[in-house]
């Protein structure tokens, strides 16, 4: 399955065909952005494209949908009359369980599945492509009851032409509750940490610990909302745990207790050295 559709060449959509186009595969564009379309024509990225996906969405044996949550139903909706029963159509959603059921059903004939790749930069549009990094980074496939286990390794085998190495398989449930914690949380904490500041030399004595922190407070707005409230219940629960934990050592400094801090200190080394195994 060698010619690929993407629709929505941004960064992420312009990453995969910058990747895909360098191992081979027939990648078509499309984007409502027509001068997305000519840099990725022109860089290589893609062998044609266009702002309307019709007659790409014919040729293609795999779809990628590299856009916002809330525009594949409609996407689907419009399209779905000239899918066939060959195609397999996925996104790359940092959230699945608000739409990826009803996208399985209005997609058929062809067959939908999901997968979310744990790569990005802070910055937007095709331009930056070629800075994502994919290796060593995490690559999680979210098939439903419905995807044959024949589609699960063509999107796994898209992940490592992409360059993926560590590969997860895992229903859109818990996709949605462990995404709300290792990826949306820590976007809340680095954004509330940040917004927190209210000294204008701050700037001045920043070390490399705020930097890694707060890196991903760049965030686009847009999207990142729609994550949040689209994955609220999960994201909200992750949320408390947290400010339990904030409230253990805030109470321990406040009691000047030097014991408590010392064990909370232990425990979170400990977990994060079992993470490095």
């Amino acid at each position: 399955m060698r010619n690929v559709l993407i629709v929505g060449l941004g960064l992420m959509g312009g990453a995969y065909a910058y990747r895909l186009s360098k191992k081979g595969y027939n990648v078509y564009g499309c984007d409502i952005n027509e001068k997305a379309i000519t840099y990725a024509k022109e860089k290589g990225y893609i062998i044609d494209g266009g702002t309307k996906p019709d007659d790409y969405i014919k040729k293609s044996d795999i779809i990628v949908l590299s856009f916002y949550p809330r525009n594949i139903i409609d996407f689907i909706k419009k399209y779905n009359f000239l899918f066939n029963d060959k195609q397999i159509i996925t996104d790359l959603c940092g959230i699945k369980s608000s739409f990826v059921e009803e996208a399985t059903s209005l997609a058929m004939p062809a067959i939908y599945c999901s997968h979310h790749p744990m790569a990005g930069k802070e910055k937007n549009g095709i331009e930056y492509s070629e800075q994502v990094v994919f290796e060593g980074a995490n690559f999680l496939v979210t098939p439903t009851s419905l995807t044959p286990y024949s589609t699960i390794e063509v999107i796994n085998q898209l992940g490592k032409d992409l360059g993926f190495s560590r590969f997860s398989t895992m229903s859109i449930h818990r996709h949605d509750e462990m995404i709300g914690f290792t990826s949306q949380l820590t976007h809340a904490i680095a954004v509330s940490l940040v917004n927190s500041d209210h000294d204008s030399e701050t700037k001045r004595y920043i070390g490399d610990s705020y930097r890694d922190l707060t890196r991903i407070a760049m965030i686009n707005e847009n999207l990142w909302s729609e994550l949040f409230l689209g994955n609220k219940e999960y994201l909200l629960a992750h949320i408390k745990s947290f400010e339990h934990e904030l409230d253990l050592l805030k109470n321990a400094i406040q009691n000047e207790d030097k014991k408590a801090l010392q064990e909370l200190f232990i425990s979170a080394t400990k977990i994060r050295k079992e993470m490095e195994k």
